[in-house]
């Protein structure tokens, strides 16, 4: 007869060491996931945002050319003093002087969001759409008023043009009371040609959207853009960002309710704000320090401080575009923001009319302070003003700086 050997389980101590082995095991691969979602992200984004600005880069260039801007004395009626001859020294309606014939960057008027009547097929399909060279007087559908626009002075009267036209192009056209005029009568006045130059919110995602406006899909990315006419050439600044809104799967269009004046790209101007201070293109100033105290830095949280995030895209007056290497998350974060490069110095022209005398150029001094002008090169103050898009918009939607260009139209 054989005997039995007895068979041994494993004991409770040893079950649960095992359960505490694997659980350590899966926890520390579990952390790794969050991480690489993060990074799959990240480097979908750094491929996906340059064939989203390039897209738009040619959307705008199959609807507009350098031939349909002009430059702002073709305006200078709605200004005083003009801007041909301009001093440095002269006081100024326009918030950044500059040479005759440029102008700093516009940001295009923007359709309401509440443009219309709602339910209407022609006003859903225009809301949130810009309208590039519209005027205080531009009606996007008859009857129902003209988009928000971005006028040159707080005291603009309501003919003051957003982003001067050319109207050798767009000639003015001629006003005869009575109408039909009778042979031979000369014109009682004009009025402005203002050419129709319109990008709905639907062609600003991508995926594009053509269909039915209420069936519009939410996009993976969305992008803004500015002008800027620099030495005779206009120039375009593309944003290109993401949106993460959890509460809707609905498309995104910018809130325009209590707005008097298009805000995306938002700007800031880096003197005037409690931020770092204008920078400059001397070793170091890659680092941004502030002559405040830390804690007096700007919250990070609130729009004007959005620039500070790490990853953002930043475009300043001269046209230059900057990265944000180094951040700040929160206002307890007292570390400088670290840029990817320091400013390039600017040359400063001569002037024409007084030789010897650096002229009016591309507008690098803040007109708050005494310009000082150094021979030769710029830098010292480079940026003072720089256009951005913000982490949160005005319904706290998250927005996602991916990529940001400036090119020639």
């Amino acid at each position: 007869m054989m005997k039995q050997i007895p068979k041994r389980g494993f004991s409770l101590i040893e079950l649960l060491l095992a359960i505490f082995i694997l659980g350590i095991g899966i926890i520390s691969i579990a952390t790794l996931f969050p991480a690489g979602i993060a990074q799959q992200q990240k480097t979908t984004d750094d491929i996906i945002g340059p064939i989203v600005a390039r897209n738009a880069l040619t959307l705008l260039r199959s609807r507009i050319e350098q031939e349909d801007f002009s430059g702002a004395e073709d305006f200078e009626q709605f200004w005083s003093p003009a801007l041909c001859g301009f001093s440095i020294n002269q006081e100024n309606v326009n918030d950044w002087p500059t040479i005759c014939g440029d102008w700093m960057w516009r940001r295009p008027a923007i359709v309401p969001t509440f443009y219309g009547d709602e339910g209407e097929y022609s006003s859903l399909s225009v809301r949130g759409a810009i309208d590039i060279f519209a005027t205080p007087d531009t009606e996007v559908i008859e009857g129902h008023g003209a988009p928000i626009i971005q006028y040159w002075t707080p005291n603009s009267n309501n003919t003051t043009p957003g982003i001067p036209f050319n109207k050798e192009k767009y000639p003015d056209i001629p006003v005869y009371k009575p109408d039909p005029p009778e042979p031979g009568q000369e014109p009682s006045g004009y009025t402005l040609q203002v050419p129709r130059k319109l990008i709905t919110a639907a062609e600003r995602q991508y995926p594009m959207w053509s269909g039915a406006p209420g069936d519009r899909p939410k996009a993976q990315y969305y992008w803004d853009c500015m002008f800027r006419r620099y030495e005779g050439r206009v120039l375009v600044a593309v944003f290109v960002y993401r949106v993460v809104d959890p509460a809707t799967d609905g498309p995104y269009t910018i809130e325009t309710r209590g707005l008097t004046s298009p805000n995306f790209p938002l700007s800031t101007n880096l003197a005037t704000a409690p931020n770092i201070g204008s920078w400059g293109a001397t070793p170091g100033d890659d680092l941004l320090y502030s002559d405040i105290a830390p804690d007096q830095y700007v919250d990070p949280r609130v729009q004007d401080g959005m620039w500070q995030y790490p990853g953002q895209w930043l475009v300043d007056q001269n046209g230059n575009v900057h990265r944000v290497q180094r951040g700040r998350r929160r206002p307890s974060n007292t570390n400088p923001v670290l840029l990817n490069a320091r400013p390039s110095e600017l040359s400063v022209y001569e002037s024409i009319e007084y030789p010897g005398t650096p002229g009016v150029n591309v507008n690098w001094w803040d007109q708050n302070e005494t310009p000082v002008f150094p021979s030769g090169f710029v830098d010292e103050g480079v940026v003072t003003d720089i256009w951005y898009i913000p982490t949160l918009d005005e319904k706290n939607r998250k927005l996602i700086p991916v990529f940001a260009t400036v090119e020639a139209l």
